[in-house]
């Protein structure tokens, strides 16, 4: 019997990896990308200044954000031809939004941050439109901002047809695919308040119920896998190829 223990491993490790480096852009990205991610806009500074003096650590969170894209797409290919077993729109939805989309907003966060580099050397060398320039990168910036909540609906669609998938199938224990489900509602409020500018100042911790949850999964794929009687009680093909059949 296939047990994909392989899978489960990779699966663990992708996540893991996704979950750290996610935390560290937003650490070696210093003032700007940190303000992006909490939601907490700079105000009343010069935001070119700020990255024009910390350009290699703006690029290197902008690195940091592309690796968390490639781990946490690489993640859904594992995960993808176990779940499609028990649902294959909970699996198509999985890759769909914790992968291609999810993925497209962490690409286009990278593509800020690196733009905003750009024009900060620009604006540093003095630049005869100056002005233009610093306006140019107060909306980039703001723009970014925008990014991160959007981002976060798109994962938490994600995360719940992916923790959805995990209960029906028993593949981890089932308290750990509730606290998945259950850290989302406060997470997914978290993301709404921040899309229409009523943060309330207690973000962190409406996320810090899913963030440890993704760490104590993805150890748990690493060291455990999927339970084998729960991969002995998947059908062997799909819904979908027997309905074709």
């Amino acid at each position: 019997m296939n047990t994909y223990r392989m899978n489960a491993m990779m699966a663990g490790i992708f996540y893991f990896l996704g979950t750290v480096v996610a935390f560290s852009s937003a650490v070696i990205g210093g003032e700007v990308l940190s303000s992006i991610n909490t939601g907490k806009l700079l105000v009343g500074v010069d935001i070119l200044n700020l990255v024009a003096a910390n350009s290699s650590g703006v690029t290197g969170g902008a690195f940091f954000i592309l690796l968390t894209m490639m781990s946490l797409v690489a993640m859904t290919v594992f995960l993808y031809p176990v779940f499609r077993k028990d649902s294959p729109e909970l699996a198509m939805g999985m890759v769909l939004f914790r992968g291609a989309l999810e993925g497209t907003g962490y690409l286009l966060s990278a593509v800020v941050a690196l733009a905003l580099v750009a024009l900060s050397n620009e604006y540093a060398a003095g630049g005869s439109q100056s002005a233009a320039l610093l306006s140019m990168g107060t909306v980039l910036y703001q723009i970014g901002d925008r990014l991160a909540p959007i981002t976060s609906i798109v994962f938490l669609i994600g995360t719940s047809c992916l923790y959805l998938s995990f209960f029906r199938t028993r593949l981890i224990p089932r308290w750990l695919s509730v606290w998945g489900l259950i850290g989302v509602v406060p997470y997914m409020a978290y993301a709404l308040l921040h899309f229409f500018h009523m943060d309330t100042g207690y973000e962190l911790y409406m996320q810090m119920v899913l963030m440890p949850q993704e760490l104590v999964m993805a150890v748990w794929l690493i060291a455990k896998g999927f339970a084998p009687s729960a991969i002995a009680a998947l059908p062997p093909t799909t819904r979908l190829a027997q309905v074709k059949a």
